[in-house]
Order: C-alpha cells, then structure tokens, then sequence
C-alpha cells in the first residue's frame, strides 16, 4: 500500500483510495458479524425447535412403550418421520442396539458405541445422564447436504422394569435415546437467502458511501485543485486564464484569487501577441497567395500548376482515375500586341482568365503556363467529357467582346486536350507535352478549334459534327 500512496500523483485518488479501504473493511467487518449472529440464531433456534420436537416425539411414544405396544411405536414413528425434512428417528437401547427406526432395514443392528449418537454420551467413562442442548446435538454433512442430529434420553420410570418389558434394573437411570435426525435444506436455503439480502444492502450502502464520498472528494477537494493546476499551467504557457469559479473563503480561494491576478497582469501582453501573431498569419497567407499566383491574371502560376499536376498525376495512376489537360492558346495574339499595345494584350490575357475561371468546375484548376498559353487541369476526367468542356470554352471565348482603347474586339483559342489513362506516360509533363501537340495541331488546321492527342495520334475535333450531334 506504501508503494502505491508513494505511485500515485492524484490527491484524489490517495484520499479516495485511503477511505475506501477505511470503509470497506468497515462495512466488510460489519456483513462477517451480522452474518454470524443470524446464523447462529437461526441455528439455535432450528436446536431448539428440534429439542421441542424430539420430546413431543418421546411424550407421543411414551404410553406405547409404557404398555410395551411396539407395533403403535413403529407406527407413531412412522407417520412422524414421514413429514418433510425428516430424516430419521431411530430409538435405541443402551446398549447401542435400535429398537424403533422409520427404516425397518435397521431395527435391529447395533450402532458403534463410538460412533453416531452413541458418542455423545460414551465419549465419557462413566456416561453422564444429563447433557445440555448444545451437547446433545450434531451438525454433520452428507452427499453435499448438511443435517441436524439431536438426542433425547429415555429415562427409566416405574414400570419399565417389569418382565413384560426390557427388565432393566430399576437402578438404570437411562434406558436409551431417541435419535432425531433432520434435513437442514430449507434451513440452509433461508440463511442463504437471508445472507444474499443483508449482502446486498451492505453493498447498497457501500456503492452510497462511496458516491457521496467520491461526490464530496471531487466537488471540494479535486476540482478545485485542478482548477488551480490547470490556471498555472496556461499560464506559464503564456496563456489567460482566470479562476473566477473558485469562491471560497479557505487557501484555495486565496490561491485562486493570486493566480487570477496573475491572469489579469499578463492579459494585455497576451492580447498583444495575439493580435500580433493574427496578424503575421495573414501576411503569411497573402505571400503563399502571392508565391501561387500569376500578378497579372490571378490565375496559379506555372509552379503551384506542376505541384499540383505531379499529386493528381499520381493519385490517378495508384487508384486507377482519369485525368486530363488542356492546353489553350490565344489566336494571334502577336497581332493583337503589334496592332492595339502591349495593355490590350494584357487585357485580353484578363479576359481570357476571367471566362477560364467562370467556366469551369470548382475541382479544376487554371493556370498561366507562359506567355499567352494557360492550362486547365482536370481531375477525374476523361477523353470525351474534357473535349466537351474544351469545345465549351472556346466557345464562350471566341463570343466574347473584350472592349481596348476605345474598340471592341474578339480573340479566339486554340486548345490541345491530352487525357490519362489514354496516355499511358510515365511522367506528368508528357501529358502536358501530349495536350502541346494536340493544341499546335488545332493551329495548323485553322485555328479556333480542339484538338486531342493520344498515344498514337493527334487529331481535331469537327466542331460543326459536333453541333450535330448535339442537336440530335
């Protein structure tokens, strides 16, 4: 137990453990005695109810054996022995022979002088007359069940020594016993339901005990202690904390009101570095921002699109996903440079990333690539629904009217559409390279079109096929 109180670190649990022990070797004690004394009285009043019994026995027989009626004796016993829970009634002679028995197969035999109910009186030279009740019964077990024997002495009395009968001497003073033996079963089983009933309001009142000792440990001894723990420790963690719930007049109170000052004393610096430390968060995110981003299109730059190319590329090759890109580029845009200025060229590069982000799902991301050419990627995509979302995107793009310098003008796009797993590539930047072919491709046969490459061919899609499709 020393080592144990010496383990433990919780107050708590030492002075629960502590009354605990107190209390159940208490009420332990307290269920062994009571138990006894019920036991014990039932006992002695079960030995006394069989003494009575024994001598109703002995006044039932008494003018049977008077006028030597033996077969009204072996009756009288046998119609007693037949009510429940008796065992036997023998009667024997001194001499240990029985006389009278519930059980024929016995009249007769002679019982060892040592042994069974003899014992009580021959265990002692010369053997006494008279006994008490307690010496005058046995408890003994047999086939797993327990009984009650009691003997009652048959005096000699004036006409049991005539010739008719035993002619004893008329100097014998015990003639014999009567021998009672019965079933402690229901006995037993009462004690049992008895000792199951007090076991249990023992344990009733423990289980209550020990509650309302774990309810007062807890509310006036452990939850304030871990307040107050809890306060330093967020303390010297730089952190406020103010044990306001703590209001009582003792040394915990006091110590709770310290640490609460201590809490307000730091609450300014702490609110300082809070708001300072809120602060370099959201400059930190701007940067990242700033890091992912193209500055003149607010798309993502071509860095954060190879990062994120590289984990949806292999994401898809270990799960066995789709995955495409496009590739688009504007239209003559060097014209449009030559023609209108370098900020009309960017304007039409805003205009272009502005239908590009509007258009497409928010799972897919956009990017500027370099120069005049962006890429779209598309995670779990394949083949055909990325032409579709392609050809949707040119189409938005060549109806838009971009105002520059006073004029409106209109640019077309040319895109390269590249899908895995029909481009079976060992590495992400040959699908890009797929969708550059596929893209040049759309060039070379007039512009403003789609077009798709894979493994073994490039080719453009019939935009004018597809409207007819479309309306069938």
């Amino acid at each position: 137990m020393k080592k144990f109180f010496a383990r433990s670190h919780s107050l708590f649990i030492n002075l629960l453990f502590g009354m605990g022990v107190i209390l159940f070797l208490c009420m332990g004690s307290l269920a062994y005695f009571s138990i006894s004394y019920v036991n014990r009285t039932i006992i002695n009043n079960v030995m006394s109810e069989a003494d009575r019994f024994n001598n109703t026995i002995k006044l039932g027989t008494h003018y049977s054996m008077m006028s030597n009626m033996r077969d009204d004796i072996t009756q009288i016993i046998r119609n007693i022995a037949s009510q429940e829970n008796i065992e036997h009634i023998r009667i024997y002679h001194k001499g240990g022979q029985i006389k009278f028995s519930n059980k024929d197969e016995e009249v007769g035999t002679i019982a060892d002088i040592n042994n069974y109910a003899c014992a009580i009186c021959h265990q002692l030279t010369p053997p006494p007359s008279v006994l008490g009740l307690q010496e005058r019964t046995r408890i003994f077990s047999s086939a797993g069940q327990r009984f009650l024997g009691i003997v009652t002495p048959i005096y000699n009395e004036p006409g049991c020594s005539s010739a008719s009968c035993h002619a004893h001497s008329p100097d014998a003073t015990v003639l014999g016993t009567l021998d009672t033996v019965i079933s402690l079963h229901e006995v037993d089983r009462e004690i049992h339901f008895l000792e199951q009933i007090f076991s249990s309001f023992i344990i009733l009142i423990f289980l209550v005990t020990s509650i309302l000792i774990v309810l007062y440990l807890f509310r006036f001894v452990s939850q304030p202690v871990k307040k107050m723990i809890t306060g330093t420790q967020m303390i010297a963690n730089g952190e406020f904390f103010n044990p306001g719930t703590v209001d009582r007049n003792d040394e915990m109170g006091r110590l709770a009101s310290a640490i609460s000052r201590m809490g307000e004393e730091i609450a300014r610096q702490q609110n300082e570095l809070l708001r300072t430390n809120a602060e370099l968060v959201k400059t930190n995110r701007e940067l990242q921002e700033l890091s992912n981003t193209d500055a003149l299109t607010r798309l993502c730059n071509r860095r954060f699109l190879l990062e994120t190319l590289t984990k949806e590329y292999r994401r898809a090759r270990r799960y066995g996903h789709e995955l495409s890109v496009l590739m688009i580029d504007a239209d003559h845009f060097k014209q449009v440079n030559d023609r209108h200025g370098h900020l009309c060229g960017d304007t039409v590069l805003i205009s272009i990333a502005d239908t590009l982000k509007k258009t497409v799902r928010n799972t897919d991301l956009v990017a500027r690539y370099g120069g005049e050419e962006m890429i779209v990627l598309l995670p779990e995509t394949g083949r055909e629904q990325a032409i579709r979302i392609a050809e949707k995107l040119r189409k938005e793009i060549a109806s838009s009217v971009i105002p520059c310098d006073d004029e409106q003008i209109s640019i077309t796009v040319s895109i390269g559409v590249a899908a895995y797993p029909e481009n079976n590539v060992a590495d992400p930047m040959l699908l890009v390279e797929a969708a550059d072919l596929a893209m040049y491709k759309a060039k070379k046969t007039g512009r403003n079109k789609v077009g798709y490459h894979n493994t073994d061919t490039t080719m453009v899609v019939d935009s004018a096929e597809k409207e007819k499709e479309k309306i069938r």
